[in-house]
């Protein structure tokens, strides 16, 4: 349990408060946060809630999210401006500054107190609180056990349990991963107690696709995977010229890399994206072998052992070509 006596403290009175989360935010960032954010409103807090970058379309429904201020939709002197004079600065599913890609000025609040509520690995110390447990199936989960630490569990609505379900369903890929744990179960039970349909939300997540994302993920099977079945590997990889072809918006790719670890014998899979200048990858492993390590080490970033992130500021074929060289390493 987490010693919540020192938030407690900070939310004894009213506050000025802005919920930040990571750069292209995922259901459990986007889910956790706003899940947060209804909180603290419903306890006389003044909330704003902050993403770098666009959400995924299809987390649209979640409740609260008219409310997200874009960051790469504003100016620099814009969101200081809105963030002057703020009491509490909540950093939500991210532990490590460069999550937040070129907004980390965001963090720069000398009279702000700082709150990290995370579930990944090895945090980075740049606030003044640290609620984590890399343990958690999700940050959602951490989330939920501090409200009960706060002894605020009666105050979770249907909307803060339906967000904080998104979460948690999505963060353990429908309760399949390794990271699921029973008290994720007990939690989820729990979350639909408070009035979450279970039904409902996985349908909206998973069953709520576009047409262009659906023939984007047809032709990504049939002309962009990869596989190298004596190194148990599969990987895609996504040219500008798909965004544009089919159209894709933030989160049109997720689930993607699921399909290659789907493959009989494969033990790794990989997305690498091109967008812009830079080659962002997502990478999904099972069993022991460290997605989290190969992320970290050659793509400066991150992660859980089996599900991890970086990038590369070489071109597509410079970072697919080290990619290959890479899996000599880990997978023989």
């Amino acid at each position: 349990m987490y010693d919540t006596s020192i938030l407690k403290e900070q939310l004894a009175s009213p506050k000025q408060v802005t919920v930040l989360m990571h750069a292209r935010p995922d259901a459990d960032a986007l889910g956790t946060s706003l899940a947060l954010a209804l909180f603290l409103r419903e306890q006389g807090h003044a909330v704003r809630v902050i993403a770098p970058t666009e959400y995924p379309t299809f987390l649209s429904w979640l409740p609260g999210v008219d409310t997200v201020i874009v960051a790469a939709h504003c100016t620099q002197d814009a969101l200081l401006a809105q963030m002057q004079d703020i009491d509490l600065l909540f950093c939500v599913d991210f532990s490590a500054i460069s999550r937040l890609d070129e907004w980390a000025y965001l963090l720069k609040q000398p009279d702000a107190f700082k709150i990290i509520i995370d579930h990944h690995i090895e945090p980075e110390n740049f606030a003044d609180l640290l609620l984590w447990d890399s343990q958690a199936a999700a940050s959602s989960e951490v989330l939920f056990q501090i409200f009960e630490a706060l002894e605020q569990k009666e105050k979770i609505t249907p909307a803060i349990a339906t967000c904080l379900y998104a979460g948690l369903v999505t963060d353990t890929n429908s309760f399949k991963n390794p990271n699921t744990r029973a008290v994720t179960h007990r939690i989820a039970a729990d979350l639909i107690e408070y009035g979450v349909d279970p039904f409902n939300v996985q349908r909206l997540i998973y069953d709520n696709k576009s047409l262009n994302r659906l023939h984007f993920f047809s032709f990504a099977v049939s002309q962009r995977l990869v596989v190298l079945p004596s190194l148990h590997v599969a990987y895609f990889v996504i040219q500008k010229e798909d965004y544009k072809r089919y159209e894709l918006k933030s989160g049109d790719t997720e689930g993607l890399v699921d399909y290659a670890l789907s493959l009989k014998d494969i033990s790794l899979a990989a997305v690498l994206k091109e967008k812009d200048d830079t080659v962002y990858l997502s990478l999904r492993s099972v069993g022991d072998l460290p997605a989290n390590l190969i992320a970290k080490k050659y793509f400066n970033g991150g992660g859980h052992k089996n599900a991890a992130g970086g990038v590369s500021h070489l071109s597509l074929v410079e970072t697919v070509d080290r990619f290959e060289k890479i899996l000599q390493e880990f997978c023989l």
